[in-house]
């Protein structure tokens, strides 16, 4: 059977009834019936009307059992354009079969209304139909495949066509499968192969020896070429489609291809493929260059002209187009960055930007996934794109290297405006405060002057006030709380806030204790309250009166503390010692977050010093090193670790270390840098 224009007992067309066809059908079945004809006369004549026989439906049956065999090898299930004219040549058959068995289901069901004598025909419209449904199940499958090439590098099997006709090598034929073979396209070509080893064909029958059926790629051409003009594409189809079924495969032999013949192959599969891999560019990057144009446009003076770089060699303006095209980008999204006011908007031009360089990056992907592909059809002059290949990785690189620095000049950027706005955000909460104890200042004075100051209005004054400035606190402590998540660096804030209030707090004089000598025990509450207002005004926190929680400027571990240097970490440190002297009611929670600061130091100091160890022992008095207060020296050779003061006159002496005696220490250099002069002499 062939693929497609299938005779099937010369029943090619089957028509549905006419109008007239049915009034005939009606008018005989009258007249047998007046004849008293027989059940099988009456069975025959309709059947011969309706087109319809068990031989038909054999034929159709045997038609798609053989399909179905075909497409077990699912390299009719990928959606690629694959085999596209091989795949509509049987979509056409299939579709005018389906044609065909609607015909005929229509017309038996017509004729079943015109007659009560139906016998065999209710079997063959069952048969019809589970045959039309599974038919049509098998094109809806083989339609879905189907996908139509677009440009000519799209056709897998133009290419591979044309790039055998350069290589010429030669090919065998392998065991075919006998339910292939009943497909008349392959069995021609079959023959045809065989045609051309007759004579090896002859010599095997005489002497028993297994004989290899092979031949050349431009005989099995000039063989399609000689076909209908129509069936040519659907030939070369066919034939891949057996290559890649290993039915059809390369085969060396004992041929010979002298170096000026290779060299004259690989400069023709070149000049094939140029062109080719060229116009895929252009296609794929017809954006991009749509884009390079518009950002060139913007310039003082417009300096790419693409027609003409596009007319260099690939290697040459490949490598430009992607300078370009990453150089606008980042020019164009700085443009958008100055005019940004709202810090949360950097993420979103981020995020829009990373977008931009993943799909531009996508798209040399796929340009590099194309030539992979074709490698595998140049073999074996695959090296031939080594050079491409090279090229396109190195761009991708480059491409991502590009991103991820523009990404963090965009953090960078960020981090900044979040500082500059947290800084600003402070300032003007301080100004407030300052306002607000300056108005007290003024009002108290007043009472104060009083002979007999009124204890329930200075009481109410200063409730509001500690009101007012613990709601300043709360603002303070919810905009520093809420950057934790940005990971920025909130130490100098902190820092703002405490010296500008603590230098406000050094200049106040308690007005209530000018008065102390007049108030007695009575004012002692309100003093109290005073000394609260002012005592804790540095503390950023949500509920500094009752103690539930560590103000926002102490607990630094959770979010800041990783970020601070070792000399910021030493200073915070000695800050929280000295609130744990002052304030007893806290001490617990004061001496946990000094406990986790000190854990941080200890750490960064061993890796610093590129200690491992949990407890660390001085090599010479064997007590244990406390990283926090102890001061270290560790040799660069054996590892050893010293106390200062337990090696600090050895060294001074002999410049060596006790253990290993190897110098470690310049002469007259100090036995202390501190961390920037370290990190500055490794570059």
């Amino acid at each position: 059977m062939n693929f497609s224009n299938n005779i099937f007992n010369n029943t090619r067309e089957i028509h549905g009834l006419t109008k007239e066809n049915i009034l005939e059908i009606k008018k005989m079945l009258g007249k047998f019936k007046s004849e008293n004809a027989d059940d099988v006369k009456i069975s025959e004549y309709l059947r011969s009307k309706i087109q319809l026989s068990s031989e038909i439906l054999d034929k159709y049956s045997s038609y798609l059992d053989n399909l179905k065999m075909l497409m077990k090898n699912n390299l009719f299930s990928s959606s690629d354009s694959k085999f596209y004219f091989l795949k509509n040549e049987i979509m056409e058959e299939l579709r005018h079969l389906t044609n065909n068995l609607q015909n005929v289901s229509s017309n038996v069901r017509n004729v079943k209304r015109l007659t009560k004598n139906s016998i065999g025909l209710m079997d063959l419209l069952i048969r019809t139909e589970d045959l039309l449904k599974e038919m049509t199940h098998l094109g809806s499958n083989l339609q879905e495949s189907i996908k139509e090439i677009e440009s000519i590098y799209d056709d897998t099997t133009f290419l591979w066509i044309e790039i055998n006709k350069i290589k010429n090598l030669n090919f065998k034929l392998n065991e075919i499968p006998s339910h292939l073979e009943n497909w008349k396209e392959i069995k021609e070509l079959i023959i045809f192969i065989r045609s051309l080893n007759e004579v090896f064909l002859n010599r095997k029958k005489k002497d028993k020896k297994e004989t290899i059926i092979s031949f050349h790629f431009d005989e099995i051409y000039q063989f399609f070429q000689s076909l209908d003009e129509n069936k040519i594409k659907f030939s070369f189809d066919l034939f891949y489609f057996l290559y890649l079924n290993k039915f059809i495969e390369e085969y060396q032999g004992e041929e010979f291809i002298n170096i000026l013949e290779r060299k004259e192959i690989i400069q023709s599969l070149q000049n094939f493929i140029k062109p080719l891999l060229k116009q895929l560019i252009e296609d794929k990057l017809q954006d991009v260059l749509n884009e390079i144009e518009e950002f060139d446009k913007k310039e003082k003076e417009p300096k790419i002209n693409l027609k003409i770089l596009l007319e260099q060699k690939i290697k040459d303006y490949f490598p430009k187009i992607v300078d370009y095209y990453i150089g606008g980008l980042e020019k164009k999204f700085q443009e958008k960055i100055h005019n940004v006011i709202d810090a949360d908007k950097f993420e979103e031009i981020a995020n829009f930007y990373y977008q931009k360089i993943d799909n531009f990056a996508n798209i040399i992907s796929q340009i590099e996934d194309w030539v992979l592909g074709i490698e595998y059809l140049l073999n074996p002059y695959e090296n031939i794109t080594s050079g491409l290949r090279k090229m396109f990785s190195n761009l991708t690189s480059e491409i991502y290297r590009r991103k991820n620095e523009y990404l963090n000049f965009i953090k960078t950027v960020k981090d900044e405006e979040l500082r500059v706005e947290v800084r600003k955000f402070i300032s003007i909460k301080i100004s407030e405060v300052n306002d607000l104890i300056r108005i007290y200042e003024d009002e108290a004075s007043l009472i104060i002057k009083e002979e007999f100051p009124q204890l329930k209005k200075i009481r109410e004054m200063l409730n509001e006030y500690y009101e007012k400035i613990q709601k300043i606190k709360d603002e303070v402590y919810k905009k520093l709380d809420s950057m934790k998540s940005h990971d920025i660096d909130a130490y100098n804030s902190i820092k703002y806030w405490e010296d500008s209030l603590n230098r406000k707090k050094q200049q106040l004089t308690f007005l209530i204790s000018l008065i102390l000598n007049k108030l007695f025990k009575s004012f002692k509450e309100l003093l109290d309250k005073e000394g609260i207002l002012f005592a804790t005004i540095t503390e950023i926190t949500e509920q500094t009166e009752n103690f539930e929680g560590l103000p926002l400027n102490f607990a630094l571990s959770s979010f800041l503390a990783e970020r601070l240097s070792e000399e910021e970490l030493k200073e915070r440190i000695s800050e929280i010692k000295s609130k744990v002297n002052q304030l007893n009611n806290s001490l617990g929670l004061y001496q946990v977050e000094l406990s986790k600061l000190e854990k941080i130091l200890i750490n960064k100091v061993k890796i610093r010093k590129g200690i491992s160890k949990s407890d660390v022992q001085c090599t010479v008095c064997h007590n244990y090193i406390d990283f926090v207060k102890d001061k270290v020296i560790t040799c660069p050779f054996c590892g050893s670790i010293y106390h200062y003061l337990c090696v600090a006159f050895w060294l001074s002496k002999y410049n060596s270390c006790p253990m290993c005696q190897n110098n470690f220490l310049e002469p007259h250099s100090e036995l202390f840098e501190n961390e920037e002069d370290q990190e500055l002499d490794r570059f």
